[in-house]
């Protein structure tokens, strides 16, 4: 594919959550309109409550959309194959399987042998330059730790996209720091198209290709950002006159659109 080929095309999608009754139903997507491109690390950042999760989460599948149209890669939500990263990542760890064991468990779900998943998720671990001591459980691991094991185990299914929603909530400032930069590494790696949600500016708009900035709910693109800064990407590029730029225009769309 080409360097801007399309891999998402959501067109007028209407969500709404509630009761049958119109009046006792709360709208969070009305006429949403979004185009990723193949391979790129694409961020959203928007007011609480506007819609972002549900975005992820119908891509995923496992919201069901009111209207509109939605395809990945050609198929469906639901059919196309997608990772998802949570943002209580330690729940959807299993504690009583071993590190390795839970990296390889989306080859588990494929039907694949027991050694040969383990072969299959220690190789994929040194390919992405990753060391977890395999033998333990996820219990035992740093916050860190254990938010990259959730981030493997939804890579080495090789998804089209990988949906990350507010992954680094939990984590402490240094973890947080360390984590937005080996996640990068492992998408540059892979070459996974990524849709990332933060609640965070500097965040979203370090780690993105591009930010979609949303509106108040129900939930709309205001304005789509370019990010100039070249990669790899490093947290000294926060300090750098363009990154300020890029956020000070940011925060100002933002501002616009909560009326202040």
């Amino acid at each position: 594919m080409g360097e801007d080929a399309k891999i998402i095309e959501i067109q007028a999608v209407k969500k709404a959550y509630g009761n049958a009754k119109a009046t006792e139903r709360t709208v969070v997507l009305d006429g949403f309109d979004l185009t990723v491109r193949q391979g790129e690390f694409l961020t959203f950042f928007g007011p609480n409550g506007c819609g972002k999760s549900t975005i992820l989460h119908i891509l995923a599948g496992t919201v069901p959309y009111d209207s509109g149209h939605v395809s990945i890669a050609g198929e469906k939500p639901g059919e196309a194959k997608v990772g998802f990263v949570f943002q209580n990542f330690q729940s959807t760890l299993f504690p009583w399987k071993r590190n390795l064991d839970n990296v390889a468990w989306p080859l588990e779900l494929q039907r694949i042998g027991r050694t040969e998943r383990r072969s299959r998720a220690r190789e994929f671990l040194k390919q992405m330059d990753i060391s977890l001591p395999e033998r333990d459980y996820p219990y035992q691991l740093s916050g860190g730790q254990q938010q990259l094991l959730s981030i493997t185990r939804a890579l080495i299914a090789e998804p089209k996209v990988l949906l990350m929603d507010e992954p680094f909530n939990q984590l402490d400032y240094q973890t947080r720091m360390k984590i937005q930069m080996e996640t990068l590494e492992l998408w540059s790696r892979t070459g996974t198209t990524v849709l990332f949600v933060s609640h965070d500016i500097e965040e979203a708009l370090l780690l993105g290709s591009r930010t979609v900035l949303l509106t108040q709910r129900p939930a709309r693109v205001r304005e789509i950002l370019e990010n100039p800064l070249p990669r790899p990407r490093n947290h000294d590029m926060l300090k750098d006159p363009r990154f300020f730029e890029l956020k000070s225009r940011a925060l100002e769309i933002f501002s616009e659109g909560l009326g202040q």
